[in-house]
């Protein structure tokens, strides 16, 4: 690991365990088995369900996995789903189309929000340059008419401030119009909504954050990879960006938020999965969302990073922990 690398971590742990423990001072876990799910939840969902072929071996996904899919995400209560179909490259454009068979998917599942989820490494494409976000934009055209009700953009790591990002939300809601869905997936916000120095590689600020609200139509903050070594600091760090982000959706226009959850277990440089989970995440939303007086207008539900890890014993934590919860703590 390079130096700057671990020290920027250490950094995160350090600031993130102090939030944590401070707020676990007050009120961290949920005092309740209250319920906050609307089934409007999202997913992140794999390139194979715009291609209809399996990534590493080419082979067509079957009518079978299409079945299997659907009867997860309704009895999940999944509504938005965030099909990878970029990575965007360094011209603006991907290389994948659609095919027939993501009409077909959409048409297995009426009630689900396709949204195309758009990822790059920031180093890798010219997000400053008016000709790589018009490159982009044309591939937004391209995807509404393969049937998309959306963009989920995904650029990491994405700064505070970064330049040309406003711009390409602004160039996508000129062409598209008010009716076609903008997302994103951000990064943890800023303590107390001050993001200074070196903060600023990793939180946004709450004027950065409600800038960017002003213009898309949805916020999925990706409130994993802390590597934050106890359970109690991570469901605190849950809680305290849950209802930092909740504030400032509401406060904004016709703007709705959701918070990433993971279900992951190959990231040991970022996370432990014994502490960084679909359960502790969970409990760390349901607590943020008791602290309103009333459930938050704005808010959906969570998001699930990813389909294609979820295992048996993580979708009975999201029923048990979320959906219908029967513990206020693990």
């Amino acid at each position: 690991m390079k130096i700057g690398k671990a020290w920027k971590i250490g950094t995160f742990v350090l600031l993130a365990t102090a939030i944590g423990l401070f707020v676990a001072v007050f009120q961290t876990y949920p005092k309740s088995q209250r319920s906050f799910d609307t089934a409007a939840n999202g997913i992140w969902v794999g390139h194979r369900w715009y291609t209809g072929r399996e990534v590493s071996t080419g082979d067509p996904v079957s009518e079978a996995q299409i079945d299997s899919l659907v009867k997860r995400l309704r009895s999940a209560g999944i509504r938005y789903l965030f099909v990878h179909a970029g990575p965007l490259l360094a011209d603006g454009s991907i290389e994948d189309v659609a095919d027939p068979f993501f009409s077909t998917l959409r048409r297995a599942y009426p009630d689900g929000v396709f949204l195309a989820w758009l990822g790059a490494r920031i180093e890798k494409v010219r997000l400053g340059e008016e000709a790589w976000r018009r490159a982009v934009v044309s591939v937004v055209e391209r995807l509404a008419d393969e049937g998309f009700d959306g963009v989920h953009f995904d650029l990491e790591p994405l700064r505070d401030g970064h330049p040309g990002y406003l711009e390409l939300l602004a160039e996508v809601r000129e062409q598209m119009g008010d009716d076609w869905t903008i997302s994103q997936a951000t990064p943890r916000s800023a303590p107390l909504g001050i993001s200074v120095g070196p903060l600023r590689r990793n939180f946004w600020s709450g004027a950065f954050y409600r800038a960017t609200m002003d213009i898309a139509d949805q916020t999925v903050l990706m409130a994993y990879d802390t590597n934050l070594p106890l359970r109690v600091a991570y469901v605190a760090f849950v809680r305290d960006q849950t209802h930092r982000l909740v504030k400032w959706s509401c406060a904004a226009e016709k703007h709705e938020v959701l918070i990433g959850i993971p279900a992951y277990h190959d990231v040991p440089e970022y996370s432990d999965p014994s502490i960084e989970n679909v359960a502790t995440a969970a409990l760390g939303v349901r607590s943020a969302l008791e602290s309103f007086p009333e459930r938050p207008e704005c808010f959906r539900g969570v998001s699930i990073y990813a389909n294609w890890v979820t295992d048996p014993d993580e979708w009975l934590q999201f029923e048990q922990f979320w959906r219908h919860p029967i513990a206020s703590r693990e």
